[in-house]
């Protein structure tokens, strides 16, 4: 199961996006002719930084023709193109990888963790989830989990592709020279945690004054370096050979051992003491703490979607629950229809959802006043002058965020369905 796998490692500010696509076009003809199956190209290959909005729009609808070069020169030559491309996206791109098969089909991940210190959530919008692919090359068959950049600093995405059957992982980027050796070394981590091949490529020479590591390299499945480049334009090619996966992981399967330890749910749900000593430490790490509350007596679809938007505005996510008292204060004393802890549970049980903390009072107000969060969330149906606790936050210098509601659903309107069957 041998498989021959190139590497473009490209300067992209050494050229115009077109003379780099016309350089990547030359590289996949080369590659072909040295018998690789697989090239992979750069992040954003035919521009390198685009460090805003506008930038990132226009190149964006530019990449659309190219990708229709890049799909002809797949279909030329046999061969499976993974390339680094801004992707329209309304008013703001994906930063996207693009998979493009010798037949025609192409698949498409986006980037989901937006790089801070280039500022990219100002050029690009963040993507919505992980994208694998079974692809058949020289009656090979792999399955391949798509990567980009600062994504490899977050071991849940490769071991989701691991859990998922990946045996290779592909990675574009536009790494720092600055940070080469946590490049590499986070590389290497990743294959081995995962015990699967990565390929990635990344760009050298230097754009809008940042300079690239170059450095693209192949990983085996135990850690070592199958082969590496320099920092000068470069078409690497090596073989990888896909048995070794399957040789790792029957000796031990770290990406998916029985018995793995999960972080306990009965953890999450935690008196306001010890809540604030967690708060305390985090944020003394520089994480911006989320607060929202509620009663989740029933939890439903429009539960979930706020709570992950909430989740989504800052590093940890506290719920405060209003406890059966406090509800049955607020909603009469048929209510709450599932008891406090049981509530606890279920909200600690999202993935989304870092802690839980019962209050007996009417409104959070005390709980705001002492855990102090970043950003106050509440639905959009109420307006910022009347939720409880926002002149507060505001005052700390936190925000105020309203979520609209996604899904035309509540507690009352379930409970009413029921009455009516």
């Amino acid at each position: 199961m041998r498989l021959r796998i190139a590497l473009a490692q490209l300067d992209p500010g050494a050229r115009c996006p077109e003379g780099n696509l016309r350089w990547a076009l030359d590289a996949i003809q080369t590659a072909t002719q040295k018998r690789a199956k697989i090239i992979c190209l750069p992040e954003l290959f035919p521009y390198g930084l685009l460090p805003n909005k506008f930038l990132a729009e226009n190149a964006a609808i530019q990449a659309r023709e190219f990708l229709h070069s890049l799909k002809e020169g797949a279909q030329a030559n046999n061969i499976v193109i993974f390339a680094g491309l801004p992707w329209p996206n309304g008013d703001r791109p994906y930063n996207s990888l693009l998979g493009i098969l010798p037949k025609g089909g192409v698949f498409r991940y986006d980037k989901l963790h937006l790089f801070p210190l280039f500022n990219e959530h100002e050029s690009f919008s963040p993507g919505n989830e992980p994208v694998f692919a079974a692809i058949e090359v020289q009656k090979i068959k792999a399955v391949v989990g798509l990567m980009i950049c600062y994504d490899i600093r977050f071991p849940e995405l490769a071991r989701r592709y691991s859990w998922s059957g990946c045996n290779l992982l592909v990675v574009s980027a536009l790494w720092p020279q600055s940070r080469k050796n946590n490049f590499i070394t986070l590389l290497r981590a990743r294959a081995l945690e995962n015990q699967c091949y990565i390929a990635a490529s990344n760009a050298c020479g230097s754009c809008k004054d940042v300079q690239f590591a170059g450095s693209s390299l192949i990983v085996a499945p135990n850690g070592s370096l199958v082969c590496q480049a320099n920092t000068n334009e470069e078409l690497l090619i090596a073989d990888i050979n896909l048995n070794q996966v399957n040789e790792a992981k029957s000796l031990f399967n770290s990406s998916w051992p029985q018995g793995a330890w999960n972080h306990p749910v009965e953890e999450k749900i935690c008196s306001l003491i010890k809540l604030k000593e967690f708060v305390a430490a985090r944020k003394a790490a520089g994480q911006k703490l989320v607060f929202t509350n509620g009663c989740f007596d029933i939890l439903h679809a429009g539960h979930v979607s706020y709570l992950k938007k909430a989740r989504s505005f800052g590093d940890f996510l506290v719920v405060g629950l209003n406890s059966d008292s406090s509800i049955r204060t607020i909603k009469g004393a048929s209510r709450p229809v599932n008891p406090q802890n049981e509530r606890a549970t279920v909200l600690a049980s999202l993935s989304f959802v870092d802690f839980v903390v019962i209050f007996n009072e009417s409104t959070p107000e005390k709980l705001i006043h002492e855990l102090e969060p970043d950003i106050l969330v509440k639905g959009a149906d109420w307006p910022e002058n009347q939720i409880v606790g926002a002149n507060f936050v505001k005052s700390l210098g936190g925000r105020i965020e309203r979520i609209p509601f996604e899904k035309d659903t509540s507690t009352t309107k379930i409970i009413k369905r029921l009455q009516d069957l």
